[in-house]
This record gives structure tokens, C-alpha cells and sequence, in this order.
């Protein structure tokens, strides 16, 4: 952090002795407090006042229902925007006279990045405003209406919010050159107006349909992109992962993303579309094995959140939900909770466990949590991509087409679970990786001679066909791991024995897991467990329930509830 002496000493004694701490916020230090003061005592005074404010409700000291938390909320935001309006002109001075050098910084977003440890975006966000909303200067010194001068008069006024200014903004710099200054202003006026109407993402909606008026033949047309810039490279580790490179033209792309982030079914329709029946009575099923890869997503979020009104809070509703895959998705964040933890109390008085992800349901009603044991955004993006090829190449087998993946193995490794299998491409696959998951169709046997001639070929079918899917699909509508919302469409058939422990590949010993779920599985201690009656319930670790007392998925106890709501 780039400091004067004397903030470097404050520093120091407050580091040194706390007692001497006489700033009313640790931002600033005991002089710089004190020159705060001297030259704008409403700032010091305000910070006073809400630092009291913010203890005594933090203590509870101070009582705040509902509508009082949404009138300080309301705010809040005002204050927020002020202190952006008067962010906007401090540093619109420092950008004019050249206060960073003093500071020892090359420019006013240096300054502030490291002062105040800001990512470079938010640096360059307050500089950028600060430039073009704050007052200017020309040569000579001479004063100058800011850049947009309609925006910084609604920045100042507090009728948009910093973030609303910053997009009306961008969408000015997008408009051709050419385009007269009155018309400028018209569409400035036109932005600012509707910002306080509508979403961020809607005024660059707004913005397209004015530059339509504007443009309506729009920007040149530019020569198609050379598909020959196109490109994925998959490269081997050593340890038997893939590492995934690559540039995708806009259709491929575009698909691709809406495959991995859309709402295409809701767990009902899923539910409902999963087992069908042909004209002639043929039973047919858009199950595990041949369900489209983007068939069944987002589920009953949207469901779960209308069914939120007594306070359980848990679900998010089903825009939130895609935004936040969507960032992370797109690298804007790192990773995020895909699942609220649920409120317990809430959901009891409640009673509907079943629209809300992240409850468990133990055999005598017993509500549990199981929000940690759902996958968070980043790890659903991935199950959900690795869903996607699998699917693919189920379906392809299922026609007839070639396998996709070969691996070979010796006997006597398949049988002590150790050492590598190696692919077609000669890229070793762990052996334990291939007796948990297997192969995406049937399991072959081809035993050779000392002198490698073909003795014999045999064949274990692993996983479970058209009409136990469509069974089990009926029977299960979804992941039937406790709290979690993944539909049928996303599920594989599972082996509650496992099938390298002499599992069978029947009705009783399957149940419908998603691919984070299968995976937890087989790197923790939660176990699964066929109970008498057919439903699949899972037994937590000792660490977390030491009864280990089987959990149930909330459907199936809703199941029991409508089956006996009329029994005497």
C-alpha cells in the first residue's frame, strides 16, 4: 500500500496501542481523523452516528422488525449513493491536479487500488466516473460540463445508482461517431429516465432499441471469422486427467452455455415426460440413458420458491439461481452456494419439505439438514458437463454406433482394484475410477491365449435398460439423495450394492443419483441403503449423525402422506 509518513505512522500506532485509537473508524488514523474533521465534520459526524447505529443493532440493543429493516435499507442505499456522488468529485480532483504522483502512485486508479485494496474493475470503474461525471477542466483551466452531463446531474441528485451510472456509460461510448450531439442527449435523457424503472441488463435492451432507431442498418457487416481460428485441444495427465483447451465459434458456444446453464424442465414435467405410453401400449422412457443431455434442469426451483411464503427461504427462485451459474460460469465468479442452508424452523411449521432443496426426511419425520452435501455452482457446472458427454455417448452405443472409449486391463488388475487401465490412445484411467464408474454400456470379457489369439468373448450388461429405467424413473422422479432438486433426466441408475461388489443390475438394487451425488458416494462415508418397502434411503457418516439413522429424500414422505390421507 502505497502511504504519506504520516498514515504510515498512524498505522503503526494503531497497530502499537489501540488504546490511543481515538478515529471513529479504522480506516482512518488519529490525525487523518482529526483533518477529516476540520475540513468536513459532516463526514466524521455522519461516520460517528452510523457506526453507533450499526453496534446497537449488531447487539440487539436497539429492536428492528421487518419494515424497519427495509426502511434502513432504503437507506442505506441513499447513503450509498452519496458517498459514490462525493467519491465521483474527490477523485475527479486528484485526477485534474495530479494528486497520485504526491502519493507516489502513476495514476489515480493506482492510488485508490492500492489504498484501498479494490480489484483493478472496481479501480477502474470510480476512476472512469470520476473522469467523465465529475468536473473538468480544459488547458487553460478553464471549466467544463462533465462528459455526460445528464447522468452525473441524476448521479448527484441520487436518482440512479452508481452501477446504473457505470452501464449508461458504456452503452454512450458505443454510439457512432457521427451521431449529432442532440441526439446524443436525447438518448442520455431517455437512459437516465427509465434507469430508475428497470434491471441493469434491461437498459442495454433499451439501448439496442434505440440504436435500431439510430442505425437500423447497423454496423458494417464484417467478413465471416475464419473457422480455421477455432480450435480444442485435450491434453493427457499423468495422472489420468484431461485438461481442456480451446476457442468456440459463437453457435457452438452459445449452445454449449445454454445446455449448461438453462431451465429446460421443471422436475415435474420430468417427472411427467420420463415414462410414456405408445398408442399400442409400448412403454417408452426419456430416462437416464437416452434422455437428451439438456433435458431436466434448473427442476422445481421456481415451484419451490412460491412454495417459500411462511418463511423457509431456502430456495432461490429460478432467475437468481441461473445468474449466479451463470457468473461463475463465465468466470465473473469463482464459486458460489447453489443451495441456501434451509431455515429448520421454517420448514417445519411450513410442512412442505418437498419443494425445498437441502432437507432430508428421516423415517419418523425427522427434518434434517443436508445443504452441505449438495454441489455448489462450480461443482454443478461440472457434473452437468460431464452428464452431457456421457449422455452423448450412451445414445450412441444405444444405436449402434461404435464405442466411444476402450480401455484395456488385465484380469488380474480388475480383480485386486489396482494399477492403470490404458484407452485406445495409450492414456492410463486408474482402475478404481473404472470399478466405481465403468464404461457406458457393457462390460466385455476377451480372454487370450500365451499367443494372444481371441479364446473367448463375454459380456456383463452394467447398466440397467429401457424398461427398468422407466420403472425406476416412475418410482424415483428425480436424485433420490436427501435435499437434492436434480430431475430424472440428469440421474443415472445407481447400484445401491455396488456392481464390483456383486451388485445386481436389477429393480430392487437401483436408485436414481445425480453425478455429484454418485461421486460422494464413493469419496465419503455416506452409505446407501434398500429399505423393505423399495425406497432408496441414505445412512450419514458417524461424524455427522452418530445413530447413522437413514435419511430419506422429502418426496417419498410426501408420497406416504398422499397414499394414507384418506385411510381410517
Amino acid at each position: 500500500m502505497t502511504l504519506t509518513p504520516e498514515r504510515s505512522s498512524g498505522q503503526s500506532d494503531r497497530n502499537s496501542d489501540k488504546s490511543l485509537q481515538t478515529s471513529g473508524h479504522p480506516l482512518l488514523a488519529d490525525e487523518e481523523w482529526a483533518d477529516l474533521s476540520r475540513f468536513a465534520p459532516e463526514v466524521t459526524s455522519s461516520i460517528t452516528q452510523l457506526m453507533s447505529l450499526k453496534d446497537e443493532l449488531r447487539a440487539f440493543d436497539r429492536p428492528m422488525g421487518p419494515d424497519q429493516a427495509i426502511m434502513l435499507v432504503d437507506g442505506v442505499e441513499a447513503i450509498t449513493r452519496i458517498n459514490d456522488a462525493l467519491s465521483t468529485l474527490a477523485l475527479s480532483v486528484c485526477e485534474r491536479v495530479g494528486t497520485p504522483s504526491d502519493f507516489g502512485a502513476k495514476s489515480t486508479k493506482s492510488l485508490i487500488e492500492n489504498r484501498f485494496n479494490l480489484t483493478s474493475a472496481e479501480a477502474n470503474r470510480r476512476t472512469d466516473m470520476a473522469k467523465n461525471l465529475g468536473g473538468r477542466v480544459d488547458m487553460a483551466g478553464q471549466a467544463l460540463p462533465p462528459l455526460y452531463p445528464v447522468v452525473a446531474d441524476a448521479l448527484h441528485a441520487g436518482t440512479i445508482s452508481a452501477a446504473q451510472a457505470s452501464v449508461i456509460e458504456d452503452c454512450m461510448r458505443k454510439l457512432p461517431t457521427w451521431v449529432s450531439q442532440a441526439i446524443r442527449t436525447d438518448v442520455e435523457s431517455r437512459l437516465v429516465s427509465n434507469a430508475p424503472k428497470v434491471r441493469l441488463k434491461d437498459l442495454r435492451e433499451i439501448f439496442s432499441k434505440l440504436m435500431g432507431y439510430i442505425d437500423p442498418d447497423g454496423e458494417e457487416p464484417k467478413d465471416s471469422a475464419d473457422r480455421s481460428a477455432y480450435n480444442m485441444s485435450m491434453r493427457a495427465k499423468a495422472n489420468g486427467d484431461w485438461e481442456l483447451r480451446g476457442l468456440l465459434d459463437p453457435v457452438t458456444g452459445g449452445t454449449l452455455n445454454g445446455l449448461l446453464t438453462s431451465r429446460i424442465q421443471s422436475a415435474e414435467e420430468a417427472d411427467q415426460d420420463g415414462v410414456a405410453a405408445t398408442a399400442d401400449g409400448t412403454d417408452t422412457t426419456v430416462g437416464a440413458a437416452s434422455a437428451p443431455g439438456a433435458a431436466g434442469v434448473w427442476n422445481s426451483a421456481a415451484e419451490a420458491s412460491t412454495a417459500t411464503d411462511e418463511g423457509t427461504g431456502s430456495p432461490l427462485p429460478d432467475k437468481e439461481l441461473l445468474e449466479i451459474v451463470d457468473a461463475v460460469l463465465s468466470g465473473d465468479r469463482y464459486d458460489a452456494k447453489r443451495v441456501p442452508e434451509p431455515d429448520l424452523k421454517a420448514v417445519r411449521k411450513a410442512g412442505n419439505t418437498d419443494a425445498i432443496p437441502g432437507v432430508g426426511i428421516r423415517e419418523d419425520g425427522g427434518i434434517v439438514d443436508v445443504s452441505a452435501e449438495q454441489p455448489s455452482a462450480r461443482e454443478w457446472i461440472y457434473e452437468r458437463f460431464a452428464g452431457l458427454v456421457t449422455t452423448i455417448d450412451k445414445q450412441r452405443t444405444a444405436a449402434g454406433a461404435p464405442y466411444a472409449l476402450v480401455i484395456n486391463a488385465t484380469a488380474e488388475d480388475l480383480a485386486k482394484g489396482t494399477g492403470h487401465g490404458t484407452t485406445g490412445a495409450d492414456n492410463p484411467i486408474p482402475i478404481k475410477e473404472l470399478m466405481r464408474n465403468g464404461l457406458n454400456g457393457s462390460l466385455f470379457f476377451h480372454l487370450m491365449s500365451d499367443k494372444a489369439k481371441t479364446m473367448q468373448v463375454a459380456t456383463e450388461q452394467r447398466f440397467a435398460n429401457r424398461k427398468q429405467l422407466a420403472v425406476i424413473t416412475a418410482r424415483d422422479r428425480g436424485c433420490t439423495f436427501p435435499g437434492c432438486d436434480a430431475p430424472p433426466g440428469w440421474c443415472d441408475a445407481n447400484h445401491v450394492l455396488p456392481f464390483a461388489q456383486g451388485g445386481k443390475t436389477e429393480i430392487n438394487n437401483l436408485a436414481l443419483l445425480c453425478g455429484y451425488h454418485h461421486h460422494l458416494l464413493d469419496r465419503s462415508d455416506w452409505e446407501t441403503r434398500m429399505l423393505f418397502d423399495g425406497r432408496p434411503a441414505y445412512i450419514p457418516p458417524a461424524a455427522k449423525d452418530p445413530t447413522r439413522t437413514p435419511i430419506l429424500h422429502a418426496r417419498f414422505i410426501a408420497d406416504d402422506i398422499v397414499d394414507t390421507l384418506f385411510d381410517k
